[in-house]
């Protein structure tokens, strides 16, 4: 709700008509879905859920991988674009405003669920996770739930200067931020084999496409640092 409260104001900000934003949250909801569910299976219990695969569909039962998320959210905002005429780069730099809010209201999920646990750790605001074990342990989703707004702070406050002005800067500076932040992050928690190698990815990706926009940028797009429209 607060994403999609935020993609109105977006919407108004820009003056665009809003009678397929429905619909394109639709898409990327169903696509970060299934992605999500997808990268789990394939990249972290492959074995568990071919010997059963009537358990794939049961998202109760299992996890899902933000990496998937996030390939399976591009996906269907390639498709919702393609069938609707949309510019594509436009709707991913408007999502990657979004996707901080509903990254760290995720993370807090996890905390409560007791997922995605920490390293044990002495630090005087360690957790114990009591359905996990006795030992205090870094509260690692805390810690990338304030990564998260950090970065919405941020990449808000650079869509307000003008940034969205360059198409995919947004996008590519999401993937930057958040996946380089988060190859941090993933020293503090349990079980990090198979997230840090794609985390390193998506944000030599994000890193490599921020560097081509602003090689191919006109001296004309750069940001107004007075501007607040």
């Amino acid at each position: 709700m607060l994403g999609y409260l935020l993609a109105v104001w977006i919407y108004e900000r820009e003056k665009k008509p809003r009678d397929l934003l429905v619909l394109w949250i639709q898409y990327f909801m169903l696509g970060g879905l299934v992605g999500a569910r997808l990268a789990d299976v394939l990249f972290y219990n492959l074995s568990y859920y071919l010997s059963d695969p009537i358990l794939i569909p049961q998202v109760w039962k299992g996890g899902l991988s933000s990496h998937g998320g996030a390939i399976g959210i591009f996906v269907a905002t390639l498709i919702f674009c393609k069938r609707h005429h949309g510019k594509l780069l436009w709707h991913l730099d408007r999502l990657a405003l979004v996707m901080p809010i509903a990254g760290a209201l995720i993370r807090l999920g996890n905390l409560m669920n007791s997922e995605i646990i920490g390293k044990p750790s002495e630090v005087p605001w360690a957790f114990i996770f009591k359905s996990r074990s006795d030992l205090p342990r870094h509260p690692s989703q805390l810690y990338e739930t304030l990564m998260l707004l950090l970065v919405f702070c941020l990449l808000i406050t650079l869509y307000r200067k003008g940034l969205h002005q360059k198409p995919g800067a947004l996008t590519s500076l999401f993937f930057t931020l958040t996946f380089g932040l988060r190859f941090l992050l993933e020293f503090f928690k349990e079980e990090t084999a198979v997230s840090q190698p794609l985390n390193l990815l998506f944000c030599l990706l994000g890193t490599l496409s921020f560097l081509l926009i602003r090689r191919h940028s006109s001296p004309s797009d750069t940001i107004d640092p007075t501007s607040t429209k």
